[in-house]
């Protein structure tokens, strides 16, 4: 099916009819969907050990591909040639021959790690395993032959450790993960120290969900616990010190946010390193040479940088005013004297820099989108909303440049996890929907990560309930504020985003005038049935984060939007990737079968070479499109630009 928006199709994509008005006479003028969606022209450059080369990731026919270049911008040239998912996630070995890239096959999640040969071309599967997944942990500068690779082959539920060698392809069992432990924990993984040697072992008791870290000597194998906490609470080791006698860690055991600790292992004193009180720590800088902490951000509604080493100082100030945008750098040479420096913005996703620490030249690089230049995009505005009970919800609303002071149509757009965030910054959805006449509401509900432990168990047991609540009173707050027109919200996300969904228009279900589902579980139960198996071991913490099979059962059921479909009155868009690991399709069948049962007006898409989001350029560009065009047929005074299928999708109409 292919129309122009507003135009009657022979066969409507509901049975509602669609809202009659037609495209505006500046629909022409509007953002494409391919520049919004479509493939960054470049992206993820990366310098080599010795800075002489820049690896990165550009499109080609579609698909995205390694190239590399010289660090002058010289003969750079492709060296991958992947037809299928493309190549996005990948680094430089430390002896420089090799480039290590994680891929899958369609969308299932059983990542491959390959070594490819920078002269040659040459790849080489180093897991080549049927319904494997496997990862790099680890690399060392002084061992730049050798890396650590972690994966599921002898149970799915656990992964052993493995040194690989970069010459051979030769795999060595450095830790088998047995799966218990004598007392009947759960073995979660394994840490190695500076030298590749396992010293650090997680644990979770399978009843209570109660985590432990254990350290032990290279070569000794007596394990001591190093420290125990509740599901409550988090620590997160980051790394070893260079002698191997201390330990970098970030805690909230005595705090409501993480903060960056060192433990010395022999004397077991511990010394307060940085913390931010409403954020929790996110990245930490480490020196490459003495192995010491450098800088740490934090995001609370921008990102905040602390540095910690004055040598850095000048750098990075230097760094924020050279661009409006956050910054960070996310690549460097051996010789710590350059680095390639990313800025974020609203309106583009990535613009990089070659920084020369000697001199403070700045060599542009490269913008992931240079095509939206030529437009102009919306700005995203932080915000802190009070939600009914006085809970503070840190929020980005995205109004459309050219808004007018009425009210206007809004998206609720919700992110997933639920434990992960929105952050200032490029959004295509946000900016696409802004574009064609929508505000965009995003709100960082309880449970989203990153604000402190209060804010994140706040979600505990509350999908559907108190995680809703926020997202309806950010709701009437943009309704309050006269940003939103109460007649013409739609609510929409993907994976628990898609759950929110659900859950919106059966809840709250004069609130919405439609929804947009993407990879949203329907029902609480089946859910938590039928995760992959290497989440199993985080059973008891989702019992308590999401509710337990036996004793919240009724709970359970009673949040599951399936189980209330007869609430639903408004026009649903349902996506499903065959392939997603994570929810399943028989999420989506079961919800659409069921509002069909109901005689609900529901619009479902299922994309076979797909898994838990969008990888294929094609079912991107697909997948937007068919929303926009939804949204245009449901919601009066919005734009749209006209729908055709996508060459190379593989979208099915069900």
């Amino acid at each position: 099916m292919s129309l122009a928006c507003g135009e009657q199709a022979d066969e409507p994509i509901s049975d509602v009819p669609p809202v009659e008005h037609v495209a505006s006479d500046g629909a022409e003028s509007l953002i494409p969907r391919d520049v919004l969606f479509g493939n960054p022209e470049k992206m993820g450059p990366q310098l080599s050990p010795d800075a002489s080369m820049i690896a990165y990731i550009a499109s080609v026919d579609s698909i995205l591909n390694l190239w590399v270049m010289n660090a002058d911008g010289s003969e750079p040239h492709q060296i991958t040639f992947d037809t299928n998912r493309g190549v996005t996630n990948y680094f430089w070995a430390e002896n420089g021959e090799h480039i290590l890239y994680m891929q899958d096959e369609a969308g299932e999640e059983n990542d491959h790690v390959y070594r490819l040969t920078v002269e040659t071309g040459e790849v080489l599967d180093l897991t080549p395993f049927e319904d494997v997944k496997a990862y790099v942990s680890e690399t060392s500068e002084d061992q730049p032959n050798t890396v650590i690779i972690e994966m599921n082959q002898n149970n799915p539920m656990f992964f052993d450790v493995y040194s690989c060698d970069l010459q051979t392809g030769e795999l060595t069992l450095l830790q088998e993960n047995p799966g218990m432990t004598e007392e009947g924990l759960m073995i979660l993984g394994y840490m190695t120290d500076e030298d590749m040697n396992i010293r650090g072992m997680a644990t979770i008791n399978p009843e209570d969900g109660t985590i432990a870290f254990l350290l032990k000597d290279a070569g000794s194998d007596e394990w001591t616990e190093f420290v125990s906490f509740s599901a409550l609470d988090s620590v997160s080791p980051e790394r070893f010190s260079n002698d191997g006698r201390g330990i970098y860690y970030s805690s909230n055991l005595e705090s409501n946010t993480t903060a960056l600790f060192f433990q010395d292992l022999d004397t077991g004193e511990v010394t307060l390193i940085a913390q931010d009180s409403l954020a929790d720590v996110g990245g930490v800088s480490f020196d490459p040479f003495t192995g010491e902490p450098r800088a740490v951000s934090f995001h609370y509604l921008r990102r905040r940088v602390e540095i910690l080493d004055p040598s850095i100082q000048e750098d990075y100030d230097f760094l924020s005013g050279y661009n409006p945008g956050d910054f960070a750098a996310v690549s460097r040479d051996n010789a710590d004297s350059t680095w390639i420096v990313v800025y974020f913005t609203p309106d583009n996703p990535a613009t990089y820099f070659l920084f020369d620490r000697q001199t403070h030249d700045m060599t542009f690089l490269f913008t992931a989108i240079p095509a939206l230049e030529d437009y102009q995009l919306s700005e995203r505005e932080p915000v802190l909303i009070p939600a009914s009970d006085g809970w503070e919800l840190p929020s980005y609303i995205t109004i459309p440049h050219d808004a007018l002071d009425a009210p206007l149509p809004m998206i609720l757009l919700v992110h997933g996890g639920p434990w992960a965030r929105d952050y200032y910054g490029y959004d295509p959805f946000a900016q696409l929907m802004a574009d064609r006449g929508f505000a965009v509401l995003q709100v960082n509900f309880r449970a989203s990560a990153g604000f402190g432990k209060e804010h994140l168990n706040a979600g505990n047991k509350e999908w559907g309930a108190l995680m809703q609540d926020d997202l309806t009173d950010a709701v009437h707050w943009a309704i309050d504020q006269g940003i939103a027109d109460p007649e013409r919200i739609v609510i929409m996300g993907g994976s628990y985003g898609g759950y929110a969904t659900l859950a919106g228009v059966t809840f709250t279900p004069d609130l919405y005038c439609a929804g947009v589902d993407f990879f949203g579980p329907s029902n609480l139960v089946t859910f938590r049935e039928t995760v992959p198996a290497y989440w199993r071991p985080m059973d008891a913490m989702m019992d308590i984060r999401v509710g337990d099979l036996t004793d919240d059962l009724e709970m359970l059921e009673d949040r599951s939007p399936l189980n209330h479909v007869e609430n639903i009155t408004v026009p649903m868009f349902v996506a499903q990737g065959e392939n997603d690991p994570r929810v399943v399709q028989a999420e989506s069948d079961q919800m659409v079968e069921a509002l069909r049962a109901n005689g609900n007006d529901v619009y479902y898409v299922l994309y076979s070479n797909e898994g838990h989001g969008f990888a294929m350029e094609q079912n991107r560009l697909d997948f937007a499109g068919r929303v926009e065009e939804f949204l245009f047929n449901h919601v009066p005074g919005v734009e749209c630009q006209m729908f055709q299928e996508i060459p190379g999708s593989t979208a099915e109409i069900r």
